[in-house]
This record gives structure tokens, sequence and C-alpha cells, in this order.
């Protein structure tokens, strides 16, 4: 038998370096607990932010 894994795990965003509760159906709690110490993660709001900043890179200049 396998223990009972928690509902939340505590996690650090690496880009921002907010602490988050990570509940048990997020995407990335899987991985967040195999990590043994200080479990990291790219938060959402840092993965939208540099989603949108690659976006704007990739589009053609405006000429003036």
């Amino acid at each position: 038998m396998s223990k009972p894994q928690p509902a939340e795990i505590n996690a650090r965003c690496l880009m921002c370096g907010k602490t988050y509760e990570v509940p048990g159906d997020h995407k990335d709690y899987k991985k967040l607990a195999e990590q043994k110490t200080d479990p990291t993660f790219i938060c959402d709001q840092c993965n939208y932010r540099v989603r949108h900043e690659a976006d704007e890179q990739k589009k053609p200049k405006k000429p003036i």
C-alpha cells in the first residue's frame, strides 16, 4: 500500500518567488511531489507573462 498524498504542497515560483499552495489536482502536482527539497515550479501568472512577451516579440515591427 502506498501512503495517501497530502492535499496540498507549498511550492515556490522560480520567476516571481511567491509561495503557492498547490492542490492535488494541479497539473504540476506529481512533479512537485517527487522533488525532495524546496519544490519549485513556474506559476500560471508568470507562465502567461512569458508567453505574452514572446508573442509580442514575434509580431512584425510597425513602420514609423
